[in-house]
């Protein structure tokens, strides 16, 4: 629970610099254009991973925007423990930690649509826009199980043990066909055994933008997202699950744009620095 404590602290830390941020000071100069459109990218920490995002806004007005959104991330389970066989490690060159007990690994992609209302915008010169972020959509986990290099059997030839291991799910390691776990197999190892559990997502955030061009966007996200699946989504050995939820901290960076304005005029405005 260390990164849920993290984001909670750094969520309150953001709030208490409101104060100072809605002081009065130099009035900005540096207005943003009636109608754009906007393009962002961000990276992102979660309570069970880590993701990207991209986000494609519309204005609607002056203080909503509409949002388009596609999401990555690597799902992981709190329950993960990396170990290494001691037993093993001595006798084979290539071994590697594992997590004991992971039947699969869980990477989800999310497509959404949403909406984007300004809280407060930037009166001042260097000031924060605080915005409120609401989207749904559809969440599909591509589960690609692990497997693992397990001790099939053991010969004893002049008092020596030599082990004979093949890759093995983790399901053997209760079936008795197997003795030991030695390490894990490569990754390539299950990919064309990969299943997708659809589902739908809900997420709510909180974003605060530092950028001082009224025309990019610099931003923190604070938030937190669930997701429900049709089909359970198996993490962690036996234990399957329809719910999933996280909260999460972000990064995302951005640029506006005039959408009636051809790109190439756009690009040579990039060039100029305007």
């Amino acid at each position: 629970m260390t990164v849920v404590r993290k984001i909670i602290v750094l969520f309150f830390f953001v709030v208490g610099l409101c104060p100072s941020i809605f002081s009065q000071g130099e009035f900005a100069d540096d207005r943003e254009a009636s109608k754009y459109n906007v393009n962002q990218f961000g990276a992102k920490i979660n309570t069970n991973g880590f993701g990207f995002m991209y986000t494609f806004a519309q204005r609607v007005n002056y203080k909503l925007r509409r949002n388009y959104e596609v999401e990555y991330d690597y799902v992981k389970s709190l329950k993960e423990v990396k170990m290494i066989n001691t037993y093993f490690s001595p006798r084979f060159s290539n071994i590697k930690r594992f997590i004991l007990g992971k039947e699969n690994s869980v990477h989800n992609l999310r497509l959404g649509y949403g909406y984007n209302w300004m809280i407060f915008d930037k009166r001042d010169k260097n000031s924060v826009s605080i915005h409120l972020q609401a989207n749904v959509g559809f969440s599909f986990a591509f589960e690609k199980p692990i497997y693992y290099e397990m001790v099939d059997s053991v010969v004893v030839v002049n008092d020596t043990a030599n082990y004979y291991y093949s890759s093995h799910k983790f399901d053997d390691y209760y079936s008795g066909k197997v003795y030991d776990i030695i390490t894990k197999s490569s990754f390539s190892k299950g990919l064309n055994e990969i299943k997708v559990r659809p589902g739908n997502y809900i997420k709510l955030d909180f974003s605060f933008d530092f950028a001082q061009n009224s025309m990019l966007v610099s931003a923190i996200e604070v938030g937190a997202i669930v997701d429900f699946y049709y089909l359970p989504v198996t993490i962690m050995h036996d234990q399957p699950h329809h719910f999933m939820w996280s909260m999460y901290l972000a990064y995302q960076f951005g640029r506006k744009y005039n959408p009636n304005i051809n790109r190439e005029y756009r690009r040579e405005q990039r060039k100029s620095g305007n």
